[in-house]
């Protein structure tokens, strides 16, 4: 070969070589190419079946202390955790499911003293479409999340780019106790990201030297979300909302104060002005309670009144509802948390419209909005503030018959 053939021959394998590593840099293995089909994903998790002596009495109530051990029995049967037993399920399904559930809670590695066990419900375990992920915080704390997917992953990802709704949990919960809440939004179009807080449910605890809080947490959640997760090239990173209930409701009012990625929050249960702390209201932000809301056990018809003030902090578009005789555990699926029957109604209706106004400008949620639901509490204003215009409602109180 020549010494100008040679010359030739080494410039076509260098052109040809970067021909090969720019096609890599931008192929669809890219990182960051948009998505053709979801990452696999399950739905929720149910609890084993019990030990065959007991699913022959699973729901005869009165036969099952003596099958039991004594230390789900005193979880099942005890009033004194939760002011209910077993015995206040009627509901044969959730009844059945719930002392299995006990029972797994026993020995899978949940945290006994935290009462809640991580299996969620039966009504609403299939009814999500889930990507479990694990993530670290910037501490390096594991932490455990769901991508619940649009639709229960029947809409492609091509039908993006989707709104998503960061969920928060409360205090010695897990995420599985809002799989209701996951499911209504996903229903109607959002893909939402949920996780436990460190400490909670499937996360790990703090490692050594991490300092932070369920704050911190959450905007490391919001991050590996929009920038690291699976499903990234998919979200509308100008149309993300938060929503969370009674810690996760405190956490989401300091959130909304200090990150700028958020345009939207709903906070339920948030406890009292004390308890939730911010300088600022950047976003539009839905406060939600109940006439018996409560921290703990209920506040009988005062805890409207104790909420408010956090509500009249707020500025801007601001709504504030208050749903008839509805308890603290009006945001969960948690069989032995009972609340008003209309709790998820009300709570899906205005957190979902609310969201679909600001997130997805739909000019029919504001209607929504301003309509009243007949059992919002008809001792209690709610109030919706958006566009300058106040609408002020209440229920329609109990009909006599």
């Amino acid at each position: 070969m020549r010494i100008g053939e040679s010359r030739n021959f080494v410039l076509r394998v260098i052109f040809l070589s970067l021909v090969t590593l720019l096609a890599a840099c931008t192929s669809s293995s890219s990182p960051d190419a948009a998505l053709t089909e979801w990452p696999a994903f399950r739905t929720g998790e149910n609890p084993p079946p019990a030990p065959a002596e007991v699913e022959a009495v699973i729901t005869n109530v009165d036969a099952l202390a003596a099958v039991l051990p004594l230390n789900a029995v005193a979880r099942l049967f005890d009033p004194v955790a939760l002011g209910t037993t077993i015995r206040d399920i009627t509901d044969p399904v959730l009844l059945a499911f719930t002392v299995r559930a006990t029972l797994a809670q026993l020995q899978d590695g949940s945290r006994i003293n935290q009462v809640y066990n991580w299996y969620g419900s039966p009504y609403y375990n299939e009814g999500v479409a889930i990507v479990p992920v694990t993530f670290k915080n910037r501490y390096g704390t594991s932490l455990y999340g769901e991508i619940v997917l649009p639709k229960r992953g029947t809409v492609p990802p091509t039908a993006g780019p989707f709104a998503s709704i960061l969920a928060l949990e409360g205090v010695m919960t897990n995420l599985a106790m809002y799989r209701w809440w996951h499911q209504a939004f996903a229903d109607a179009g959002y893909l939402v990201f949920a996780f436990d807080f460190a400490g909670q449910g499937h996360s790990g605890d703090r490692v050594a030297n991490d300092t932070g809080t369920n704050i911190t947490d959450s905007q490391d959640a919001l991050t590996y979300l929009l920038h690291d997760s699976p499903v990234r090239s998919v979200l509308d990173k100008n149309r993300t909302g938060v929503i969370g209930h009674s810690l996760g409701a405190i956490t989401t009012l300091g959130l909304q104060a200090v990150e700028p990625r958020l345009h939207a929050a709903v906070a339920a249960a948030p406890i009292s002005e004390d308890s939730a702390p911010f300088d600022k209201n950047p976003i539009p932000t839905m406060i939600q309670t109940g006439d018996h809301d409560g921290p703990v056990a209920p506040i009988p018809f005062v805890n409207p009144a104790i909420v408010r003030p956090v509500y009249e902090k707020l500025s801007g578009d601001r709504a504030f509802v208050v749903a008839e005789a509805s308890s603290h555990a009006q945001w969960t699926n948690y069989p032995l948390l009972p609340t008003a029957q209309w709790g998820f109604d009300i709570a899906k209706i205005y957190s979902v419209a609310w969201m679909d106004y600001h997130l997805q400008h739909d000019p029919v949620a504001l209607t929504t909005l301003r309509t009243a639901h007949p059992h919002l509490s008809y001792l209690w204003d709610s109030e919706v503030r958006v566009d300058d215009q106040v609408t002020i409602m209440r229920g329609a109180g109990p009909t006599l018959q």
